[in-house]
């Protein structure tokens, strides 16, 4: 086996420096933001160690990075070497017994324990890894037990190392080339290319049980005088996430044509690219052909992110139902979760029947023989329903809300009687009357 083993003093991106390796071994590891580990030992038919590092210099260079390179026969010796810039293993410190017991800086306490070895050694007289080799395995292991053997079984390289394989992210994209003067920003022809890349996105999505969270439009233009920056990246951060492309499509298209109207595009497209950046677990079951719930519900978070694009996060809200028995009070906005992560259906089961729409303020009314004063407008009364809905907190409740002041001629308190009317002409109004008998008009049905 050959290592080879990239270390950069300070933190670096490893994560995309190994992806950029994989042209050279599929079999890498990393540690932590240092260090990058790549098997060349079973490519030395593609290529020799000297054009390996021939080649990762240039790729360092292009990306303006420093790293310290060196070639090993195992992870232990070429992490030490890279580490400590040393070209053999009898000259490294002490201190290079702790990447040989734990190349990855897992094991806390086997690092401690190692750290006081070390502290044991120079205390007599040993100074690297030379001396450290020197010493009898059986006095080693008679003076630090296992944590010795383990070191110098790891120096000898007759303790295997289990390899971490490392193995990047799977990225989802979706990209089509145009001929040379295709199209210049007609919204029509980008609108048709993205529904097919939707189309083999959700495909793809779909046979992995996943919604899209996050999704990113690249329009790449020609680069002109007129246009110095030629992609024109659109990220879509979905409130609710998206699993078809009818819906999507239209939240692509408000944002798009509101951009493409205050910026139009000033020279040709050459490309059109959509990414998923963020997905998040869908339902895997096969489609419910007697209910169709799921399809409703992926309308109504289309419908919701479609009026975000349209009017504003910060304008569009979720009605969510609270345990208040007040109807004023028995809902609160929020715009920071998605429909399917709310769970009414306990709360939803204990409240009764409420109007369409509610008065801000209950409006105070005057209930005579027969008649409903509404705004000084008399209303004849169809029928008043007999049933009675009383709300009553409890003296804590009731404690509390007394210490509000009045509004509009009534307090905020839970003893109401509530009534439903039907008054003359058909039209259904919700009605309670406090403890001081009087009536006030709530909402209207219908």
């Amino acid at each position: 086996m050959r290592v080879a083993c990239l270390w950069f003093d300070e933190p670096s991106p490893v994560l995309r420096v190994a992806e950029m390796c994989l042209r050279f071994s599929p079999q890498i590891a990393v540690r932590d933001k240092h260090a990058v580990f790549i098997e060349i030992g079973k490519c030395k038919r593609l290529y020799t160690e000297a054009g390996f590092l021939a080649r990762l210099q240039v790729v360092l260079r292009r990306n303006n990075l420093t790293a310290s390179v060196f070639i090993g026969s195992d992870i232990t010796d070429s992490l030490a070497l890279a580490r400590y810039k040393k070209f053999s293993v009898d000259s490294l410190p002490l201190e290079a017994l702790l990447d040989f017991a734990d190349p990855f800086a897992r094991d806390e306490v086997l690092q401690k324990s190692i750290t006081k070895m070390i502290s044991s050694f120079r205390d007599l007289g040993i100074k690297n890894v030379g001396d450290f080799k020197q010493i009898p395995s059986a006095d080693l292991i008679g003076r630090f037990g296992v944590v010795g053997r383990h070191c110098y079984q790891r120096l000898q390289q007759e303790s295997p190392i289990q390899w971490p394989t490392w193995k990047p992210e799977e990225k989802i994209i979706e990209r089509k080339e145009f001929p040379y003067f295709e199209f210049y920003g007609e919204l029509d022809p980008i609108l048709f290319e993205l529904k097919s890349q939707l189309d083999r996105i959700f495909q793809r999505l779909w046979a992995r049980g996943l919604k899209v969270r996050k999704l990113q439009v690249d329009v790449v233009c020609e680069k002109t005088s007129l246009v110095p920056n030629p992609v024109r990246a659109f990220i879509f951060d979905f409130f609710a996430p998206q699993g078809a492309t009818k819906g999507t499509l239209k939240i692509l298209k408000e944002r798009l044509s509101k951009e493409f109207e205050k910026d139009p595009i000033k020279s040709p497209i050459e490309a059109l690219q959509t990414q998923v950046l963020a997905t998040c677990p869908a339902n895997p079951g096969q489609r419910n052909f007697l209910n169709s719930s799921e399809e409703k519900l992926e309308q109504l978070n289309s419908l919701h992110n479609q009026l975000i694009e349209l009017c504003g996060k910060e304008n569009i809200f979720q009605a969510e139902l609270v345990a208040d028995r007040r109807p004023e009070r028995s809902w609160k906005k929020t715009h920071d979760r998605p429909h399917e992560d709310i769970d009414d259906s306990k709360i939803i089961a204990q409240t009764p029947e409420r109007p369409t729409f509610f008065c801000r303020t209950p409006l105070k009314v005057e209930v005579t023989a027969g008649f409903v004063h509404i705004n000084k407008k008399r209303h004849r009364i169809a029928h008043w329903d007999p049933t009675v809905e009383r709300i009553n907190g409890g003296w804590i409740e009731t404690a509390v809300e007394m210490t509000q002041l009045p509004q509009d001629g009534i307090r905020l308190t839970f003893d109401r009687n509530y009534y439903r009317v039907e008054l003359e002409g058909g039209q259904k109004v919700f009605v309670f009357e406090n403890p001081n008998h009087e009536f006030f008009l709530h909402g209207y049905y219908g």
